[in-house]
């Protein structure tokens, strides 16, 4: 599948003045945040999720990678980004999508986005852990 969204840079916006002193440009994280909810409202969509019944989180343990190559400052105008869905699925009340994308600002791609993936489940406990994050059972002395 194939998921898109757009927004119109408000150079007004709180983070052009807070993020670098005396350089206005968007956090990086917050591109790659825009990516992510972008997902979560696809999944929210396609398994009919109500909002705020599940946890979202990206998975422990899965690699990705993103390539970053620009900035969005105050005086671009509008910023689009783009999701190719190369997996989605749900297995005992864990959903799971996994999608490779881009973020243009003004026809420019400035992050491309690979092997993304995102859950959501009913809680946190619902999402597997990495074998570091397992718990071990107390022994019996």
């Amino acid at each position: 599948g194939y998921i898109r969204a757009s927004k119109r840079v408000d150079p007004k916006e709180w983070f052009f003045d807070a993020h670098f002193y005396q350089d206005p440009v968007c956090p990086g994280s917050l591109g790659i945040e825009s990516f992510l909810q972008m997902l979560r409202f696809f999944m929210i969509r396609r398994y009919d999720i109500k909002p705020g019944t599940c946890t979202a989180a990206m998975p422990a343990g899965q690699s990705h990678e993103w390539v970053y190559r620009g900035q969005i400052i105050p005086a671009n105008k509008k910023v689009v980004i783009h999701a190719h869905i190369r997996s989605a699925e749900e297995s005992e009340g864990t959903y799971r999508v996994t999608a490779d994308g881009a973020l243009l600002v003004d026809g420019i791609c400035i992050y491309e986005m690979k092997n993304f993936s995102y859950e959501m489940g009913k809680n946190t406990a619902d999402l597997p852990l990495t074998p570091s994050e397992e718990k071990e059972e107390p022994s019996a002395p």
